[in-house]
């Protein structure tokens, strides 16, 4: 099993609602794309009710542990806007939340299932691998457990052995399951045998299933959002809970996410990892908002901006019946369109609230810098904002509007292809008087629709746009001129002209 599952619960102490999952992530502490839309449904629907966000950590497989991997996990949640309201760093009624640390909570537990019946030690040797899951489970209906006081002896002479769960050959369980609706299967409909499902390992460490049933219990979880993979696992689970003679939380299987031919979301199929996403400059809002959209049904959905949701809306809007019973792909297509919305937003925010200001500015400051030397934050905001629909990510804006930090390349293939499409009599003229207004205006967005419409080139107004663009910026696209011009100040700007004329004239 995965060395790492995040666990998630929620609890409304008012009206005994509450929303758990559990997720399984990667041995390498990576938080899966699949991971992070599963953490936010149940997020909204803890939010959406009013309950509580727990993250419990379970490391009970030792061998794969990871170094870091917990503080990675926690670090991605953090960034996408999931805050828990318990969990290993920041405590809370019911921990510890690391399940390493609930060793001898569980070993009680095991030894309650034993004296009453509902559990026995199995001192024999594992069976091999190569065993049919059949012929398993024949050795093991074959198998007479030692009395307590015999298998205190043996312990005493230090044999090893297992504890299972004694399952009922003709027990049929049933449950109603949000998603997939009633649900009804023997615990043995694979194998055709009674299948006793280990506990405690030869080790002492629990099994995911009493560690998970017992964290469950004790820590008042009521709803279980968790992959449909562990619908095979819950005629244990329910065993486990009637063993225990608790009340067995209410369970939500969500399907999987899947690529476009219907395999398994992998790493080996794109950036699966929310910390692909964060390196790259997505903006965590938009890659919750794009999870949120997959394999759940809006109501709202009849124009494309309403893609576009903010966390609030998200929780407002939540409700666990418009979870699909189908397996899902992300759409990807949505991403870019997603992404220039919420920075667009954060943008507009930020010129109000100092919080999404430094936000910004933290995460886009040592990328200017690291390419271009110092500049003020009030001229990075303003290159950010000004280039926000020429750019996928802010980890773009240096490279797509370099212009604003350097001086342009007029050398370039795709600039000598485009400045061969203005006459030069026409480019040297355009240039000149373009010179000229930048040191005499004193409002260039207020002047610019009258000159541009004063000047009589050949070429008309295609060729003005043209001319100045590439004198510029070296650039066939962009941001309006006015605003370029506007940015530079009128110094530079009239620098940059004249230089970009001089060229002009010593290569053509």
């Amino acid at each position: 099993m995965p060395s790492h599952r995040l666990w998630w619960g929620v609890r409304t102490y008012a009206t005994g609602a509450a929303v758990r999952v559990r997720f399984a992530p990667s041995p390498t502490g990576f938080l899966h794309v699949g991971g992070l839309r599963t953490a936010l449904l149940n997020y909204l629907c803890a939010k959406q009710s009013g309950g509580q966000f727990i993250l419990r950590m379970e490391d009970t497989d030792q061998t794969r542990l990871v170094p870091g991997a917990m503080r990675a996990l926690q670090e991605s949640l953090r960034w996408a806007g999931i805050h828990y309201d318990e969990g290993p760093d920041m405590g809370g009624p019911y921990g510890p939340y690391v399940q390493s640390e609930r060793l001898p909570l569980y070993t009680s537990y095991a030894d309650k299932l034993i004296r009453c019946g509902r559990a026995y030690r199995d001192f024999r040797p594992p069976v091999s691998r190569d065993m049919s899951a059949r012929a398993s489970a024949i050795l093991r209906e074959a198998y007479l457990p030692p009395s307590e006081s015999e298998a205190q002896e043996r312990i005493q002479r230090g044999e090893t052995f297992v504890v299972r769960l004694k399952m009922d050959p003709e027990r049929t369980f049933s449950y109603e399951d949000i998603v997939y609706g009633p649900m009804s299967f023997r615990p043995d409909a694979m194998g055709g045998v009674t299948d006793d499902p280990i506990i405690i390992k030869s080790d002492g460490w629990p099994t995911y299933h009493l560690a998970s049933v017992v964290d469950d219990t004790e820590m008042r979880i009521t709803h279980v959002l968790r992959g449909e993979e562990w619908i095979p696992s819950m005629p244990k689970h329910l065993a486990l809970y009637e063993a225990l003679g608790a009340k067995p939380p209410i369970f939500v299987h969500l399907p999987l996410l899947i690529n476009a031919d219907g395999t398994k979301l992998s790493k080996r199929s794109g950036d699966v990892r929310v910390a692909d996403y964060m390196e790259q400059g997505w903006e965590p809002e938009t890659l919750v908002n794009l999870v949120a959209l997959t394999g759940y049904s809006y109501a709202n959905l009849e124009h494309a901006d309403h893609d576009v949701k903010t966390m609030n809306e998200l929780i407002r809007d939540f409700e666990l019946t418009r979870i699909s019973h189908t397996r899902a792909t992300l759409p990807m297509d949505k991403l870019v369109f997603l992404n220039k919305h919420h920075l667009a937003n954060k943008l507009a925010l930020a010129t109000t609230c100092e919080q999404t200001k430094q936000d910004l500015l933290s995460r886009i400051r040592p990328i200017i810098t690291s390419w271009y030397g110092d500049h003020s934050d009030d001229y990075i905001l303003r290159v950010v904002t000004l280039g926000q629909q020429r750019v996928d990510t802010l980890r773009q804006v240096p490279e797509r509007m370099a212009y604003l930090f350097t001086e342009p390349r007029w050398d370039t293939d795709t600039c000598r292809a485009f400045r061969a499409s203005v006459p030069t009599p026409s480019f040297r003229q355009v240039i000149q008087a373009g010179h000229d207004l930048v040191l005499q205006t004193r409002d260039i967005h207020g002047d610019w629709g009258v000159w541009i419409k004063s000047l009589q080139v050949a070429g008309g107004k295609s060729a003005v746009q043209k001319s100045l663009r590439i004198a510029l910026t070296g650039e066939r696209a962009g941001p309006p001129l006015a605003d370029i011009i506007d940015m530079l100040g009128p110094q530079k700007a009239a620098a940059r002209l004249a230089a970009a004329l001089a060229w002009d004239k010593q290569h053509h």
